[in-house]
């Protein structure tokens, strides 16, 4: 298996399971927080895929993110702009809409990532999005979400213990 194809798998998996782990969720469920300044699940998968978003706009130059283009900030009733991620209580305070339309906006996320991802050979792994930073390589920026989307996935899957004791990995 090529390098390409390993990063592609990884995240496809990782999708997959996300959205297994997000499947019955109920908007109280998606809501709760353990304590006050804990993160929600709604929160952590918007995050998810919000990061996911603009990591591969900028690893793919790809111009907007899908967060703009597909007009997904409408349906969390935002401005394209906002939130800042340097915002901590303004995140605390996002609008967290419907498990459909997270995970609506989740998929269309992964369907961009793996179309650019299918386009693209093991050698434009070692090429730098930005050629004044050529220390920054696509591979490294894919390689980080990878493990990115696998910690938060375990936030979720921790949390949904928490909500429930039977709850096992789907």
């Amino acid at each position: 298996m090529d390098a390409v194809h390993f990063i592609s798998d990884c995240l496809a998996q990782v999708h997959l399971r996300l959205v297994a782990t997000c499947n019955d969720l109920t908007q109280d469920q998606l809501l709760w927080r353990p304590a006050p300044t804990a993160n929600n699940i709604g929160f952590i998968l918007w995050h998810l895929a919000r990061h996911e978003d603009t990591r591969i706009t900028e690893t793919g130059s790809l111009g907007e993110d899908v967060w703009a283009t597909g007009s997904w900030h409408e349906q969390f009733g935002q401005p394209v702009t906002a939130p800042d991620p340097g915002d901590r209580m303004g995140l605390r305070q996002l609008a967290i809409p419907s498990l459909e339309v997270l995970v609506g906006y989740a998929e269309e996320v992964h369907q961009r990532t793996s179309g650019y991802i299918s386009g693209l050979s093991d050698n434009d792994l070692d090429q730098p999005p930005d050629p004044s930073q050529p220390e920054n390589t696509r591979a490294g920026s894919l390689r980080h979400l990878i493990p990115h989307k696998n910690n938060h996935h375990g936030q979720i899957d921790y949390l949904r213990g928490l909500q429930d004791e039977e709850w096992d990995l789907p």
